[in-house]
Parts: structure tokens; sequence; C-alpha cells
């Protein structure tokens, strides 16, 4: 980003400028010059914009970026002269716990479907899985933030046949993002997409999601965790009866809410969402957010990510 004003505060910095290069889609780790000509890290915590046409920010929208910046140092002064570089919002954890296990846990499951399963039948989700809503954010607590806390990440990995894996980051980097992984044991490992404030959807074909779940060992729930990225194309059909056994076998599920759950997991269409096959790619859509999608400016893949998606997913 080219700087156009910079103002100064106890903690951080406000820098406004228009992009030059690339794409804006939240907040990331940068790199600043300063006044003593050092190349210094830093994070964004948050934007605003002006004169927004459209997301992600691209150069050429007219768009203003106004970034609040971390200040590196108590001292510090950005020479203005020189471009904010954006180091990307996907940053990485070596400190990572695998929770696969919770899976068979009830408070694993009402953390997890919280969000995604709210309707006016069930304004309440976590009593589908017998947990009020300060039980329910005890579990978020004690599964989620005091690993956080502690600068570890927890993953679910699904295991597939053949070596491969499908993976669940709960990453808490730049942003809290839940990403989505597929990879090979000992070797490849590619993004499919994140569940975010900046999010990166769609990941799969429902049809996709389908035929992962007949390799997946595991609980037989697992699968439940692919579909908020599995948007359905407008007049799709929706698996019921299949995401109807997923359900009821999630732990401590109340019978009672099964059927409106499952109604409002079959909700995730988005129109103009469309998926094509491509000779080279496989599966790609058109979607802008998507990582699946070769002409998004947030995808960060490339022709061999793409090719490897196709031997793993199909």
């Amino acid at each position: 980003m080219q700087v156009s004003d910079v103002t100064y505060a106890v903690s951080g910095i406000s820098v406004s400028g228009k992009l030059v290069d690339g794409a804006y889609v939240g907040p990331e780790s940068v790199l600043l010059f300063d006044q003593t000509g050092r190349w210094v890290p830093s994070t964004i915590t948050h934007h605003e914009i002006l004169l927004p046409k459209d997301w992600p920010i691209r150069p050429d929208d007219g768009s203003t970026l106004i970034l609040h910046i971390l200040k590196p140092s108590p001292d510090f002064e950005l020479d203005r002269s020189q471009l904010v570089l954006g180091q990307g919002n996907l940053t990485r954890n070596e400190n990572r716990v695998d929770i696969s296990s919770s899976l068979g846990d009830s408070g694993f499951w009402v953390v997890q479907m919280w969000l995604y399963v709210g309707s006016e039948g069930l304004p309440e989700p976590p009593l589908a899985w017998g947990f009020t809503k300060d039980a329910a954010n005890m579990e978020y607590n004690r599964r989620f933030k005091a690993l956080w806390d502690s600068r570890t990440w927890p993953f679910v990995q699904l295991p597939l046949t053949d070596s491969c894996y499908v993976e669940l980051e709960y990453a808490a980097g730049v942003e809290y993002q839940t990403r989505v992984w597929i990879g090979e044991h000992g070797g490849r490992r590619v993004l499919l997409g994140y569940d975010s404030g900046h999010f990166s959807f769609p990941t799969f074909r429902i049809q996709e999601v389908l035929a992962l779940a007949d390799r997946m060992g595991g609980h037989p729930s697992a699968p439940l965790l692919l579909l908020p990225g599995a948007y359905l194309m407008t007049g799709e059909a929706f698996p019921t009866e299949t995401v109807r056994r997923w359900v009821e076998q999630t732990p401590g599920l109340k019978m009672e809410f099964a059927q409106v759950i499952v109604d409002t997991l079959s909700k995730n269409v988005v129109g103009r969402l469309q998926w094509d096959f491509d000779e080279t790619c496989g599966w790609i859509n058109n979607w802008k957010y998507s990582q699946r999608n070769p002409k998004s400016p947030m995808t960060i893949l490339s022709t061999e990510d793409f090719q490897f998606i196709r031997k793993v997913v199909g």
C-alpha cells in the first residue's frame, strides 16, 4: 500500500493510502519501513475503507484504506516514502495439539455447530445438546480459548484411505480462522478455505463431501464438519437422509431437534455459485471468495495444488 498519511497513538498507528498491488482481504501481518532504514514486522488489527466498491479491495477500485496497525516499538516512526507490505493472513504455528478425540464429546459438538444451526425453530442451539448458553461458553473457553491463550492451535484430523486426510485447523493468528486442509501423510498439504470474519468459502461440492464420507474413518458424525463450506448451488439436491444420520450420531443430541437442524443445514445455498470441471485444475468454481476459484484474488493455490485436490478429492 502506498502511504498518504499516518497518525500515531500510544499503542498503534493509523496508516491511510491506496493499494498498489494484490488484494486486501482483511487484517494480516505487514512489514513497515522505519525512519532508521529497517523493515520491521507488525499486525493490522482492524481497518476502515473510504469509498468501498467491492470486496476484497483491489488496486483499481478507487478505495482508500485506513489500516490500524500495532506499533512495533514505543518510539516507532514510519517512513512514508516506502510501501506497507502485506504478508498475508495465513500465519503458521508449529505449536499445535490434536483434539480429534473430542469428536466423541457433546461439548465439542455444541461449540462446533452453534453458529451454523440457529433458526427460528432453534433460537438457542446449545439446548439441542442439553447445554445452556453459559455452559456452552465454558466448553468454548476450555476446548479452544485456553489453548489459544497458551499460543497453541487445536486441530481435528479426519483420516481417509490411501494415507490422506482432511483437517480442520482452529487458528488464532491475525484473525481466528477455522481452516480446511487436505493432505497426504509425509507429502503435500493444501488449503481449501477457511471460515472467519473474512471467510474463504466454498471448500467442497456437496458430492465431494459425500464421497469423502465414504472414505473417512473416525467418528460417524465427522462429515458434518465439512458442511459449512459445502455451499449448495441453486436447485441442487441436499442429501437429507445422510445428513440426518450424521446429525443424529452427534453425542448428546436430543433427537427432537434433529429435523430442525437438518432443515437449517439444507439452506446453505448461494445463488449464482457455479462449479465447472476444468481439464487442468479439476473442479473449480466462480465464487470470488473461494480458494478453488483460480481467478479469485483471495486464492493462494497453484496449478499443482489444484491437481492435488483433484487427486485426493476427485
